[in-house]
């Protein structure tokens, strides 16, 4: 059974273990867009179960973090994919957030992200990590105005059918 973890004003996000990311499926394949941008085709028919098998190597039990985020009605309408203690102790590692088309451009992002740092804040998180797309400026534009910094280029990467190089970005959060 699914736990809340975090609310906003009209998002509940409840823990997902990772043998119940099959759950996710029908949302991510409903966000093609994003797919077509990230790796160059749809969601795969693992692409839920990709969330946790596809984690950096040496995390241990507890490390990753799967929330679906469910409207009042209790529709599933994005997720979020995290690592705690990720690259280092007290630094937190958002992998993936993602919102199905019809639920964006609502402000429910901002409230997820600043909700979601609040409840770091209180499980002992002092900075907040993201790595942005170079072939994805909206969602640069968008993690700028939520105030990360950009540390670094790397890469070329490959995901799915695309090479991208990555901006890695980060937040304090103290």
């Amino acid at each position: 059974m699914a736990r809340a973890v975090f609310q906003t004003a009209d998002l509940t996000a409840e823990a997902v273990d990772d043998s119940e990311t099959h759950v996710l499926q029908p949302l991510l394949e409903r966000c093609e867009d994003y797919y077509q941008l990230a790796e160059g085709r749809p969601a795969l028919p693992e692409q839920a179960r990709n969330l946790h098998t596809e984690r950096p190597p040496g995390l241990a039990p507890g490390q990753g973090h799967v929330f679906a985020l469910r409207d009042a009605q209790g529709a599933l309408v994005g997720v979020l994919d995290a690592l705690r203690d990720y690259p280092a102790r007290g630094e937190w590692y958002i992998g993936l957030l993602l919102f199905a088309p019809e639920a964006r451009g609502q402000g429910r992002g901002e409230a997820v992200v600043r909700t979601y740092e609040a409840h770091l804040r209180e499980n002992g998180g002092r900075l907040l990590r993201i790595a942005v797309l170079e072939h994805n400026p909206a969602g640069r534009r968008f993690w700028e105005r939520m105030g990360f910094q950009p540390e670094q280029w790397v890469g070329p990467i490959e995901l799915g059918l695309r090479r991208h190089r990555v901006l890695k970005m980060s937040r304090a959060l103290v």
